[in-house]
């Protein structure tokens, strides 16, 4: 049985962590959280069966620090090797997450965040956008030389419909060699939060981050997978650089199509809060964005257009909220989710995914997956004949799923989260790898910047950096059209070998003898975890120390060259 720490006891943990550990039987170790929340928390970790969970607290000062205080480290990590504790989830606030993710990974103990994997105060500030960019970078130099595994909570990464989707997205690119040329993303999850609702502290916007660092990260993240599905292309196909052009909507622009007025007037048999008296025409000055739209284009290296994408990001959409009562805004708050993607593959193969609610979870019934109901997932797929001769196909969710798993569930896009909670507590090679969110996170911190230039007026397109060593992560799926076939079935003796860890890339540079033709050979192997190109930069000599200088040359570009400069020397040397 794992010993499992929670950070934060918020309406996110308690439905989804508390129930899983109900569930599956998990030791919950430990409960850590704010000073001002100790005594509520006791008693509700005791209502719900966890009377021998301890809890942790720390003073409220410390809330929105970047870092834990060295007393209160010291003690934390004294607690968890008294209780043997291996594994962290962070569930609070987004603003602790990067002390809570240092101290683990400080610590070799393996963590598990929600998203987004960080954020500060004052997200509309350019200074903060940029911290959170860089904080990632930190939290990768930590995973890299932590024992520790670090993911974060996307868990559409298990869900099988979008699953199904990659699949088919990665067979038909490979075979075609045509890249996903266009990709639309629209989710709405009819968030309604009033004016007087948005000084609140759970995701708040008052500290300016609103759809986008909110649900809207869950978008980005699907966005980066697409995109990398391209990177299987090389040459003049494969992206390598990209822009955004943002627009958002903020609750200011809000108050002009929806103002106080209109709050009374909709809502006027209820009891309306005072707010609403004392407040004729609030302004919300740099508050996060209720609604987030991008157009963004992807690049080859000449400058042409490859893919292009739209992001629109909405909590501006229909709501079963009717109330103007201020109740838990998690789950219970009107909150219904219209979700659809469209993504064509040229003229080959168009995708499209629909998935519309028209009630609140607590109206469950037998019958949720057609349209409207609270797990309505369908995928359309419309071929041209080159690819298939059906022109049509259809799946349902439901379908993908058995009648057992189907049983006692919050839903599919929970049923994905209980399958990631599972493969993190069990140890397994699970997605949502802190490394793989790289291109996530450059295409977020651009768009973010877009609301910042909203703020100050700039209409302003802004660079992607698209190409670093962890936005293209597995590069050896596409380099093994360089590997050479030179000498395969001869005998050999390597004479001299060497393995280099480099991020999430395992380099191996040899030198092997051939005594048939008393030749050397030397050359690069590339290993990412899923996939092996080998033989790269193949050169054969007779001179032994001529060999061996070349040897030492392609050790130089491992250690002292980018990824990318080296795979741009293995395409341009064919």
């Amino acid at each position: 049985m794992k010993n499992v720490a929670l950070v934060g006891i918020g309406p996110h943990a308690k439905r989804i962590y508390l129930n899983y550990f109900k569930k599956h039987r998990v030791n919950l170790a430990l409960v850590i959280d704010l000073d001002s929340q100790k005594d509520c928390i006791r008693r509700y970790l005791d209502e719900q069966g966890f009377k021998k969970t301890k809890i942790f607290t720390l003073s409220d000062q410390y809330k929105d620090d970047d870092h834990l205080p060295d007393s209160i480290s010291s003690n934390l990590l004294s607690v968890f090797k008294v209780l043997e504790i291996t594994h962290l989830i962070i569930s609070t606030e987004p603003k602790a997450h990067f002390m809570y993710l240092e101290f683990a990974l400080k610590n070799d103990i393996n963590v598990l965040t929600d998203k987004p994997i960080t954020v500060t105060k004052d997200m509309t500030s350019l200074s903060s956008i940029q911290k959170v960019r860089k904080q990632y970078y930190q939290i990768l130099d930590l995973a890299n030389s932590s024992k520790a595994s670090c993911k974060v909570m996307c868990q559409r990464q298990y869900h099988r419909g979008y699953e199904e989707v990659k699949k088919i997205l990665t067979k038909t690119v490979d075979k075609y060699r045509v890249p996903i040329t266009d990709i639309e993303i629209f989710h709405s999850d009819g968030a309604w939060e009033f004016p007087h609702d948005l000084e609140k502290e759970n995701h708040p916007y008052k500290y300016g981050y609103g759809k986008l660092f909110h649900s809207g990260y869950h978008f980005i993240d699907l966005l980066s997978d697409f995109i990398k599905i391209n990177d299987s292309l090389g040459k003049n196909k494969k992206i390598v650089d990209g822009d955004v052009f943002s627009k958002v909507v903020t609750p200011n622009d809000e108050m002009q199509f929806l103002n106080i007025d209109d709050y009374k007037r909709l809502f006027k048999d209820q009891n309306i809060p005072d707010y609403y008296n004392e407040n004729s025409n609030p302004t919300f000055k740099k508050f996060g964005e209720k609604d987030y739209h991008g157009l963004l284009t992807f690049y080859n290296q000449d400058g042409f257009t490859i893919t292009t994408a739209s992001l629109n990001l909405l909590h501006n959409g229909v709501s079963r909220r009717s109330w103007i009562e201020t109740k838990d805004f998690y789950k219970s708050n009107g909150r219904i989710r219209h979700e659809r993607i469209n993504i064509e593959i040229g003229h080959l193969l168009n995708i499209q995914i629909h998935s519309y609610q028209s009630k609140e979870i607590c109206d469950r019934t037998d019958d949720e997956e057609s349209v409207g109901g609270l797990e309505h997932f369908d995928i359309y797929f419309f071929h041209n004949p080159l690819v298939n001769q059906e022109p049509f196909k259809v799946i349902h969710l439901g379908d993908m799923y058995s009648e057992k798993e189907k049983k006692e569930f919050l839903g599919y896009n929970e049923l994905s989260r209980e399958i990631f909670i599972g493969n993190f507590l069990n140890n397994k090679d699970c997605k949502g790898d802190i490394k793989d969110q790289a291109l996530a996170i450059e295409i977020l911190y651009s768009c973010a910047k877009g609301i910042h230039n909203y703020y100050h007026h700039k209409n302003k397109v802004e660079k992607i950096n698209v190409r670093n060593d962890y936005t293209y992560r597995f590069i050896a799926k596409r380099l093994k059209e360089y590997s050479t076939t030179y000498n395969l079935k001869s005998r050999k003796e390597t004479i001299k070998s060497n393995i280099l860890y480099k991020d999430i890339y395992t380099f191996y540079d040899l030198v092997n003898y051939i005594p048939d033709n008393n030749t050397y050979e030397v050359f690069i192997t590339i290993d990412d975890t899923k996939n092996v190109a080998g033989s790269l930069l193949y050169k054969s000599f007779r001179n032994k120390y001529i060999a061996f200088l070349y040897y030492k040359y392609l050790e130089y570009l491992i250690n002292n060259k980018k990824v990318s400069y080296i795979e741009h020397k293995i395409e341009t040397s064919v």
